[in-house]
């Protein structure tokens, strides 16, 4: 069952892509395998400025054209104290303070990361009470890689 919490603004610098769910589930066209890749080597993580202590990895999806079914944009990359400096290459983004149903993820990543998104879309199929905003959702991973947060922004 997922948790309700409520969340205040905050930044986070990284490196970005456009995409759909149905993008995402054929394999040639799928961009986010290839962000992942590109955020990891490229050690984008050590890159970014203005870090905050807090050491997780986000993925943040943004920019809703529509729903689940729609395009988005996807943020990968760590929580800052500031947008002042945004390096080249990456961008800089303000999630919006609001409610959240978190969900928790336990097992190993990037493998749970799909099963989760599956028992979150099964749940706003099953539950009305709760409507997603569809303004900012994201990730929070555990840095031992045994799992993440996904918090879903909801009215």
């Amino acid at each position: 069952m997922p948790d309700l919490r409520t969340k205040p603004e905050f930044a986070v610098i990284g490196i970005a892509t456009r995409t759909s769910n149905t993008n995402e589930m054929q394999e040639s066209q799928a961009r986010i395998p290839a962000l992942w890749g590109e955020y990891f080597a490229g050690n984008v993580s050590a890159r970014v400025p203005n870090r905050s202590p807090e050491e997780a990895t986000l993925a943040v999806y943004t920019d809703y054209e529509s729903d689940h079914t729609g395009a988005y944009s996807l943020v990968v990359g760590r929580q800052v104290s500031s947008l002042d400096q945004v390096p080249e290459g990456m961008v800089g983004i303000t999630v919006p303070a609001g409610s959240y149903l978190v969900f928790s993820a336990e097992g190993p990543v990037p493998e749970v990361v799909v099963d989760a998104w599956k028992r979150i879309w099964t749940y706003f199929d099953e539950r009305p009470e709760y409507k997603r905003a569809y303004c900012s959702d994201f990730e929070v991973y555990r840095n031992d890689g045994t799992g993440l947060e996904i918090y879903i922004g909801v009215e």
